[in-house]
């Protein structure tokens, strides 16, 4: 059984539903999922930072037809950094890119994203590839927009997720071109190593993508992150391959698309 209780904001939007505020006490933490830094959210934030994990969801499709009240994607990642700025620990910062559609204008979309926050200085990231439940396939066949994987096929073919782990080889490249070497230099494999210690790029439930972590939404880094000790009892929670903290606690109690509207969402 879990020693703690971790809060998560995976029904709908924390910057959208402040309800979870009103359910801190209840938890040891929380991860809050959020498409945007709201006034609102930045105020709870900060008033409870020690005990949050924020989940910066920035996929690059904010103020298109995918995701149409969503900020775009600068103005989003300009708005996390002043949040670390104003005294939110920037460890406790992850940049979502979630979902990633495996297509060719999709992943350069990805990239560019990945390139803009190691700019900033953000070094977590989190991916998933996008699911194609039905209703998001009659979504996008209403909105005109072309079905990455077929007409009702859930998920990316192999060929697509191989591509997305080019794409991520060519993330941790870019990384290493940041760093004070000098250009995309031959790396030895302990100088790579080196130099991507402190970039991380996770998953959950993408049991083929090569180069990322495999770890829970609610991971053993962050109950670190968050002063809990370490927990091996508290593996796996939900669905198939998910590998999230068992002691997670869903804050919002939302079971319909939030107001961004978001072609992809998992809600009907």
């Amino acid at each position: 059984m879990a020693k703690y209780k971790i809060g998560i904001t995976e029904h709908g939007d924390a910057s959208l539903d402040l309800s979870w505020v009103d359910r801190l006490p209840e938890v040891d933490g929380a991860v809050l999922v959020t498409k945007e830094i709201s006034h609102g959210l930045r105020d709870a934030v900060l008033a409870n930072k020690e005990k949050l994990i924020l989940h910066a969801t920035t996929t690059g499709y904010g103020g298109t037809v995918l995701e149409p009240y969503v900020p775009p994607y600068h103005e989003n990642l300009n708005h996390v950094l002043d949040l670390v700025n104003c005294g939110f620990p920037a460890d406790h910062v992850v940049i979502r890119i979630d979902p990633i559609i495996p297509t060719e204008k999709g992943l350069a979309l990805a990239f560019n994203v990945f390139k803009d926050a190691i700019d900033l200085g953000f070094t977590r990231f989190r991916v998933s590839i996008i699911d194609m439940y039905d209703h998001v396939c009659n979504r996008f066949v209403d909105a005109g927009l072309p079905l990455p994987y077929g007409y009702k096929v859930f998920q990316p073919s192999k060929k697509q997720i191989a591509a997305v782990d080019d794409m991520l080889t060519d993330v941790s490249r870019y990384y290493c071109g940041k760093e004070p070497f000098g250009g995309f230099k031959r790396y030895d494999t302990k100088e790579i190593q080196d130099v991507l210690r402190n970039l991380s790029i996770e998953c959950c439930a993408e049991p083929e993508l090569k180069n990322a972590q495999h770890c829970g939404c609610i991971s053993d880094k962050d109950l670190e992150l968050l002063c809990l000790e370490n927990d091996d009892d508290g593996i796996g929670y939900q669905r198939k391959h998910c590998m999230c903290y068992s002691g997670k606690v869903e804050l919002l109690k939302s079971k319909h698309p939030c107001g961004h509207q978001c072609l992809y969402c998992f809600w009907k």
